[in-house]
């Protein structure tokens, strides 16, 4: 991290110059869509500058616009009180500078005052004055800026409808997220389980590795990590992860095909599937990988295992990916999951993989625009997810295994869809399991953000034996 360039010609810091870029960009698409957005700027935005960019540069912008864009709705409550303007009149790019100056100034601690003064006043143009006066405001009375306080409960007079609004307002204005989005969160998790996840979304995610074992051990990939300055310990509950400490960047031992990233809970996931040597495998929505390399490595890089995904664009993500982790057993191929199941594929699996497009509200620390997307009412993703389940079913052995997985803590994109599919097709029941500490209750397991994974839901679905 550093704390700006010295002082020069008004506006020469290439830095905040590429942060304020990103940041007004990200304003057309401020209701959230498209998680991953930010990191495709930000990515885009590191390697055109490279290799001018330092790490510390590299660093910083990364840091202005992800910590800009997971605090935007606190950032503009205090804009708002400093403010002669209503927010709505500003100029985006001028909004976006009052965002990034008042970040630097109140939520960082390396970067020194008069540098974020000076440098972002310094990209403002005509609009200098007004943005100077914000940032010197906020100096002045940042003491003096109020919160919504957490109301009292219903108990102390105030009607349920009262409490649940100002409950909202109070989790939507402290934790920068979609108001739509806490009344969601403290539906399904209650008051405390909403503040628990929302302080969780803050965390920064450290990097979660799942170790080779075509070409080595958990042991020796954290030997290899040493050897390269970073530290790392074992995950809680996946056999095969190393959740790294300390260290910047990504290990080299990663491009070697040593490890690939994933989260503990997307390895917990491989675990439940337990692919075996001489399997066939079908994941039915592949795209970046991960999960069919889990199964390939399982697998011992025997067997069969189909890639599908309806963007064709995205499919050479798994290929490359296979190829560089020694994987020989993936077939890519291009389909819609929710379209019915050709005949020629019709139970002929022995395990299905089926990770869901969803919501995404269980990776919102990871994807910060995800906090302004608020949840569909009615919602239509189910439907979706009930198709693709539907279809995948019928890929389908007798005594097979699939699994459903989401990244949401929605119950209707969860539990929800995979009891409607086992209220309709009797020929499959739910299967309990366990993998380390994590246990199943009616072949189903929630884990919560901020436990040492992300949110992540998982169900076991098997096919009866014919008679």
């Amino acid at each position: 991290m550093t704390g700006g360039k010295a002082p020069g010609a008004p506006g020469t810091d290439p830095v905040r110059r590429a942060a304020l870029r990103i940041l007004t960009r990200l304003e057309d698409r401020k209701d959230g869509r498209d998680g991953g957005y930010l990191q495709i700027l930000t990515d885009r935005a590191i390697k055109k500058s490279s290799p001018q960019m330092s790490d510390a540069d590299r660093a910083l912008l990364t840091l202005l616009t992800a910590g800009v864009t997971e605090r935007r709705i606190t950032l503009d409550h205090i804009i708002a009180q400093l403010s002669s303007r209503e927010l709505p009149s500003l100029d985006p790019e001028v909004l976006a500078l009052c965002r990034m100056g008042i970040y630097q100034l109140g939520y960082t601690d390396r970067i020194p005052a008069h540098a974020a003064v000076y440098e972002t006043v310094a990209l403002a143009g005509r609009a200098k004055g007004f943005v100077n006066g914000i940032l010197r405001s906020y100096l002045r009375r940042r003491e003096e800026i109020s919160f919504p306080a957490r109301p009292l409960p219903p108990g102390a007079g105030l009607k349920s409808e009262e409490y649940i609004q100002g409950f909202s307002d109070y989790l939507s204005v402290n934790f920068s997220l979609d108001p739509g989005l806490c009344r969601r969160l403290v539906s399904v998790l209650g008051e405390e389980g909403a503040v628990s996840a929302a302080e969780a979304f803050f965390s920064a995610p450290r990097p979660t590795l799942r170790a080779n074992t075509l070409r080595t051990t958990p042991g020796g990939l954290a030997q290899a990590l040493a050897a390269e300055g970073f530290e790392a310990l074992p995950t809680a509950d996946a056999p095969f992860g190393l959740r790294i400490i300390s260290g910047r960047g990504l290990p080299a031992a990663v491009g070697a095909g040593l490890a690939f990233v994933q989260d503990e809970a997307s390895q917990i996931a491989g675990e439940v599937l337990g692919a075996r040597p001489g399997d066939a495998v079908l994941d039915a929505c592949s795209c970046p990988g991960s999960k069919a390399f889990y199964a390939a490595m399982s697998m011992e890089n025997r067997g069969r295992i189909v890639a599908c995904d309806i963007h064709a664009s995205k499919l050479p993500l798994v290929g490359s990916g296979a190829e560089r982790l020694g994987i020989e057993i993936i077939e890519v191929s291009e389909r819609d999951s929710s379209a019915p199941l050709p005949d020629g594929m019709k139970e002929s699996f022995d395990r299905v993989i089926c990770d869901v497009p969803c919501s995404g509200y269980g990776v919102i620390a990871k994807k910060p625009e995800l906090r302004y997307k608020r949840p569909d009412d009615p919602p239509v993703l189910p439907g979706l997810q009930y198709r693709i389940l539907e279809s995948a079913s019928e890929a389908l052995k007798p005594g097979g295994r699939l699994v459903y997985s989401t990244c949401t803590l929605l119950p209707e994109e969860n539990a929800g869809v995979v009891g409607r599919f086992l209220s309709e097709h009797p020929d499959f029941a739910a299967a309990n399991f366990t993998v380390g500490s994590r246990r199943s209750s009616g072949g189903s397991l929630t884990l919560l953000p901020g436990g040492g994974t992300d949110g992540f839901f998982i169900a076991l679905i098997v096919r009866k034996q014919t008679v």
